[in-house]
């Protein structure tokens, strides 16, 4: 670390050392317990060692390797994010291919239907247009007869009396 010096001496070797609260580093040689000998404002000291906290020591580390170290976290996360994505679409996909299979299915079944129900229809109408008479007439074993229709229908109760 070829940043890392005293901000009072300027030694960067052979010394323990220690940061401010103020955010000053001095070595033991300088360190004024009462104030700090940089700004002099009144501070406390952190022995600067591996005993110190994590979130202690992320401030003397190399900022290249703690990039690198985050950007490969991140790449796990993104990765990770990445495959759950995946499989939503995959099942997605999965599903909408199985619907649009139902889909035409259900399609053909009722174009089938529909055939059908035209043959039917079709089988039905051939014995009425066999029959071709006049309205009120109806054939029975060859003989025609008159069949007679109600001139008006009108429900009880509308009936007008002469």
């Amino acid at each position: 670390m070829d940043w890392f010096h005293c901000n009072s001496c300027f030694r960067r070797e052979g010394q323990n050392f220690a940061v401010s609260s103020c955010g000053h580093i001095c070595c033991n040689g300088c360190i004024n317990p009462k104030q700090c000998t940089v700004c002099g404002a009144s501070c406390n000291y952190l022995a600067i060692s591996d005993q110190m906290k994590p979130q202690e020591q992320v401030f003397f580390k190399d900022p290249v390797k703690l990039i690198q170290t985050r950007l490969e976290h991140i790449a796990q996360i993104a990765l990770f994010q990445k495959k759950q994505k995946e499989r939503v679409i995959a099942y997605f996909t999965h599903k909408s291919m199985e619907l649009e299979r139902r889909l035409k299915d259900v399609t053909e079944q009722c174009y089938r239907d529909v055939s059908q129900l035209k043959r039917e229809n079709a089988e039905l109408k051939k014995p009425l247009s066999q029959r071709r008479v006049s309205p009120g007439q109806f054939h029975t074993n060859g003989n025609a007869q008159r069949m007679s229709l109600p001139v008006a229908v009108t429900s009880p109760g509308n009936e007008k009396h002469l």
